[in-house]
């Protein structure tokens, strides 16, 4: 709504006050066109390669099962590779705590 109204006081109105001498309507209609032809681009170059992204990721074998911060710069990490599962610390670097066995009762 918003952008309605500053759309209507600042591009409108002035483009029909001088309408007289030049067709600022015109000129006005052709840059709001390309600004919402600009911004779709830019949606849909972002959705292809949000896509693109899945789809790589996708058969690797180091998936990231969990993931829990300990503060700012510090976390818990599960990952599994090749069906073991690790649990690592990860900061400054990348430390192995243990190797985790798998529960039969929780997969």
């Amino acid at each position: 709504m918003r952008t309605f109204f500053i759309f209507v006081f600042f591009i409108l109105i002035p483009s029909l006050a001088y309408a007289g001498s030049i067709d600022y309507l015109g000129y006005s209609l052709k840059a709001l066109g390309s600004v919402i032809i600009v911004i779709a681009l830019l949606f849909a170059s972002v959705w292809a390669l949000k896509k693109l992204q899945i789809n790589t990721k996708r058969g690797g074998r180091i998936k990231i099962l969990d993931r829990t911060y300990i503060d700012n710069k510090h976390s818990l990490v599960i990952i599994e590779v090749d069906e073991k599962q690790f649990l690592l610390g990860v900061g400054n670097e990348i430390n192995l705590i243990s190797q985790l066995v798998k529960n039969e009762e929780n997969n």
